[in-house]
């Protein structure tokens, strides 16, 4: 394993999580064994390779599961709907997500949408591809 790599990697919390340009967001995917992460890694979670390259993610996916939060939080208001999304890129992401009817049963086509707003929260979310 190379893992002395991730010694020098910038830490997670400062590496690009969104590319507001693209609309996108950013993980990474292993060129060894093709695993996709999200947050980037510096080094493969599935095969220690230090062998990673950015990538754009898709902006389509599945909808697994999702729930009803009724609690506040700073900056949202209830109640808000939080969900993971199995993008088509094949990581799993966890979203807040809008426009999501009553009801609405999974699996479920979803699309993410990034707000170009740099100061948004949430700064990404899930929304169906079609209304139910």
């Amino acid at each position: 394993m190379e893992l002395s790599r991730a010694l020098d990697a910038t830490p997670s919390g400062e590496r690009e999580r969104i590319d507001y340009a693209a609309g996108r967001l950013a993980g990474s995917r292993c060129i060894n064994c093709g695993a996709v992460s999200w947050p980037a890694r510096p080094v493969c979670q599935r095969c220690g390779s230090a062998a990673t390259e950015s990538l754009l993610l898709s902006d389509l996916g599945e909808l697994a599961t999702y729930t009803t939060v009724w609690v506040p939080r700073p900056g949202l208001t209830p109640p808000y709907t939080l969900g993971q999304v199995d993008l088509s890129d094949g990581v799993r992401v966890f979203a807040h997500g809008r426009g999501l009817p009553d009801g609405a049963q999974v699996p479920l086509a979803v699309r993410i949408v990034v707000d170009p707003d740099r100061t948004a929260v949430p700064p990404f979310w899930f929304e169906p591809l079609e209304q139910q």
